[in-house]
């Protein structure tokens, strides 16, 4: 398997599984808790909108996230730092594609800072960007951590780190 290669799971417990088997992946995912009809347990969302950082070691999280898709920011491969911030949005242009109507075509932007890590930026979107529920301005960017519930409009995330996956993964079943 290449460094650029995307893994082939389509849920959080199956990549868990590619990454406890050997898949090396270097950049993080935005886990999809965006609560809809028969989509993932009820209470998922509820739990991932606290403004405290998840305890890893705590099996629960990672039943409650298993079963929801996952999107990959960015190629993966090592250096994010060298790399221009990925777009989001509905636009076929965007790194990554987010198809709901909430969401601006390009609504915002994750990029990578040497001193400050993972940053979220608005870009300028009709119905705004929220880390941890605080609305952020347009143009102004905001740190994420493992386990920080990022939402872009209507369509809500959690933000899972490379190391983070590691950890969840030994405890993946």
């Amino acid at each position: 398997m290449t460094l650029d290669e995307r893994p082939h799971a389509t849920n959080l417990r199956d990549l868990l599984l590619e990454v406890r088997g050997g898949y090396v992946l270097h950049r993080p995912i935005l886990v999809d808790v965006t609560p809809r009809a028969g989509h993932g347990p009820e209470h998922t969302l509820e739990r991932t909108l606290t403004m405290q950082l998840p305890a890893l070691g705590e099996p629960q999280l990672a039943a409650e996230l298993a079963g929801c898709a996952f999107v990959l920011i960015g190629a993966n491969k090592l250096h994010a730092s060298t790399e221009p911030p990925m777009t989001i949005g509905r636009s076929r242009r965007c790194d990554v594609r987010i198809d709901n109507e909430s969401v601006s075509k390009v609504h915002g932007s994750i990029g990578f800072d040497d001193a400050r890590g993972y940053l979220v930026v608005d870009e300028n979107s009709r119905n705004g960007t929220r880390v941890n529920g605080e609305t952020l301005a347009p143009g102004t960017a905001a740190p994420v951590y493992a386990g920080a519930q990022v939402a872009f409009g209507d369509a809500t995330f959690v933000f899972l780190d490379p190391p983070t996956l590691r950890k969840l993964a030994r405890l993946a079943t």
